[in-house]
């Protein structure tokens, strides 16, 4: 009976070192998983905060876009008020310039 008992001793110490074993595996689990899980909401927080970033700098882009189209509107306007002006004035001396260039050429002084 003492191999008996000795067995019976040698297999309840091989099924608690089992049993510890098993514990510590599920614990690295637990740990594993944990970890998994923090990494992968930092993750989603990095992502969200480069979107964010992101989007800024396109709405920045896209306003310096619309600025940019409303000076190209301011321009153009001035250049035809101007272009106008200039016609206008044109319109208004050019008989006095022809008439000037007409006598000039026909007029010979002695």
């Amino acid at each position: 009976m003492v191999i008996s008992s000795s067995s019976s001793h040698g297999i309840h110490t091989l099924l608690e070192a089992e049993k510890a074993a098993s514990e510590i595996v599920e614990q690295a689990r637990a740990y594993r998983i944990e970890h998994l899980k923090e990494a992968r909401k930092m993750a989603t927080e990095d992502i969200n905060a480069l979107q964010t970033r992101k989007n800024e700098e396109l709405a920045n882009i896209q306003k310096q876009g619309a600025d940019q189209s409303e000076l190209t509107k301011t321009i153009q306007a001035d250049t035809s008020d101007k272009l106008t002006a200039i016609t206008a004035q044109f319109e208004k001396n050019k008989q006095d310039a022809i008439n000037k260039l007409v006598s000039a050429v026909t007029t010979a002084e002695l």
